[in-house]
């Protein structure tokens, strides 16, 4: 029996509720709302002092580094609480460890009195043998949760739902489907194509970075918070951020994902996925960036890596292009202005670093190194081409694409009757009683939300097939690029890394121009 001085003591009670997310997915009808006023009550019948009330919502139990909760135990080491109540053992926590720690040894510690109402625990009362088989209870719950939930995120992943907590930059998620990403069509989504854009050209990362602070684009992580707040300072761009934007496949509408995962559920700490089990599907929205130009960028990353370009370098039209054929060294650029009329040339790098004694100073005016380039190519194309023969393949390419986009419809119309399928089938358990109405409307919500993504891919496919127009469009873009081959009337630094590899350039003038697509071409 319970001393009659210790039930007449004064008890200064705190009362922690929590709610984690998992829990609010389950349906659960009690809310933080609820769990306070019931314990509330609670307090007030009893005539003990309330000192706070401690809530952490949509926190996880198996944590502890919960604001309120971390709060609350300050309190209880000033010595402003001696009394903690929760609704049940589990609101205090899911990890049974650090549950019965705080149980066994803060808490006796600090003489305070544990109270869970709902359990029926109350320390005042002695030990209770219960209380651990209940938190092993609570943490094998948690555990089974996160299991849950990890394979419903890895079902999504392999269906392409975006799982995110954030849009990509330049990116929003759809309002009718969380899971599906939209281009934002607002100020980021003009960086990512302003981005692509200043780099064919020919633009550094370090570069592209300045233009874009100067302009006055919104970071990615200032887009995420303050975008929506317009007196927010923009920050600045860094070359980092610039890279992760050009090497994200993201904006070609491939969702990549699974590229890192949580240690433990009890542990935030996460560790990288070794990129052959990262899950990847293409075509899952609407893309920013053309495909082509996306797969022509990670090549020209992938050669100045070589090339070991420096931040901020101004890439001129053959800038890490042009050789000394002597020596071979890559060619500088200097700016002649003692000319008539000034120009850029290209000189021997070793002969501009080390003098006569390395190599000699033989240069070219960059005007002329790209006459000669460009006479040459439409001399190729002059000599190799079949204007007929390009145009039926092209025709010919259409009709391929064509022919997989009637595959891809049949593919996402197969996999929109199983969904039908399934849901009928979910429909019949539900009549049946095999699943409650909760569990029927849970699994539906899930299911129409990935059959309309599919409805709505087989509308798009269907008017393209059904579209003569489209077809028309396309053969006469194609019809269009051959002949700007063919017409060549100047050089660009784009084109100048798609055609190619490099040109040498020797003292006695003689110039070799090593093509991407044949054998090196001389001149003299």
């Amino acid at each position: 029996m319970l001393k009659k001085n210790v039930l007449n003591r004064t008890w200064n009670c705190a009362i922690y509720c929590r709610l984690s997310k998992e829990d609010l997915s389950k349906g659960y009808s009690e809310s933080i709302k609820t769990q306070e006023k019931e314990l509330t009550r609670y307090v007030l019948e009893n005539n003990w002092n309330l000192v706070g009330v401690y809530i952490d919502d949509g926190v996880s139990g198996t944590t502890f580094e919960r604001d309120d909760f971390k709060r609350m135990i300050d309190d209880v080491e000033c010595g402003l609480i001696n009394c903690i109540i929760t609704k049940d053992l589990s609101r205090l926590g899911r990890d049974y460890i650090e549950t019965g720690r705080y149980l066994e040894k803060v808490f006796p510690e600090y003489g305070v009195r544990y109270i869970a109402l709902n359990d029926g625990v109350d320390t005042l009362k002695g030990e209770d043998d219960s209380i651990p088989f209940r938190n092993v209870v609570n943490d094998m719950y948690a555990k089974d949760i996160s299991k849950k939930i990890r394979f419903n995120l890895h079902s999504k992943m392999k269906e392409g739902l975006y799982i995110g907590a954030f849009a990509p930059y330049g990116y929003t998620k759809d309002p009718d489907n969380k899971n599906r990403l939209v281009p934002a069509n607002d100020i980021t989504t003009q960086a990512v194509k302003r981005i692509f854009s200043l780099y064919t050209e020919g633009f550094g990362k370090q570069k592209i970075a300045k233009i874009l602070t100067d302009e006055g684009y919104p970071t990615p992580a200032e887009s995420k918070r303050n975008y929506a707040n317009p007196s927010q300072k923009i920050k600045m761009w860094n070359s980092n951020a610039v890279h992760r934007i050009l090497t994200n496949e993201v904006y070609i509408g491939t969702v990549v994902q699974h590229k890192r995962k949580k240690v433990s559920y009890k542990v935030k700490k996460v560790k990288d996925v070794p990129e052959e089990e990262w899950i990847k599907k293409t075509h899952m929205h609407e893309p920013i960036i053309d495909e082509n130009i996306f797969w022509q960028v990670q090549d020209i990353i992938q050669e100045r890596a070589k090339l070991k370009f420096r931040p901020g370098h101004v890439t001129h039209l053959f800038s890490g292009k042009a050789k000394c054929g002597d020596c071979g060294s890559y060619m500088g650029y200097f700016y002649d202005k003692d000319r008539k009329a000034p120009c850029w040339k290209l000189i021997c790098g070793a002969f501009r670093k080390y003098g006569s004694k390395a190599c000699t100073m033989h240069s070219i005016p960059e005007e002329k190194l790209k006459q000669i380039v460009l006479d040459d190519l439409k001399s190729i194309a002059n000599e190799i081409v079949d204007f007929n023969e390009l145009t039926k393949i092209a025709e010919d390419s259409i009709e391929e694409k064509y022919i997989e986009q009637k595959k891809e419809y049949e593919e996402y119309k197969k996999k929109y009757l199983e969904f039908q399928n399934t849901f009928k089938q979910m429909y019949y358990d539900k009549i049946k009683g095999l699943i409650n109405e909760e569990q029927f409307k849970m699994l539906s919500d899930e299911l129409q939300s990935e059959m309309k993504i599919y409805h709505e891919k087989l509308n798009k496919i269907e008017g393209q097939l059904n579209s003569n127009d489209v077809k028309a469009i396309l053969i006469q873009q194609a019809y269009d690029k051959i002949k700007n081959i063919i017409d060549m009337q100047d050089l660009n630094r784009q084109m100048i890394e798609n055609l190619i590899d490099f040109v040498e350039i020797f003292k006695d003038n003689r110039i070799k121009i090593h093509y991407k697509f044949s054998n090196l071409k001389n001149f003299s």
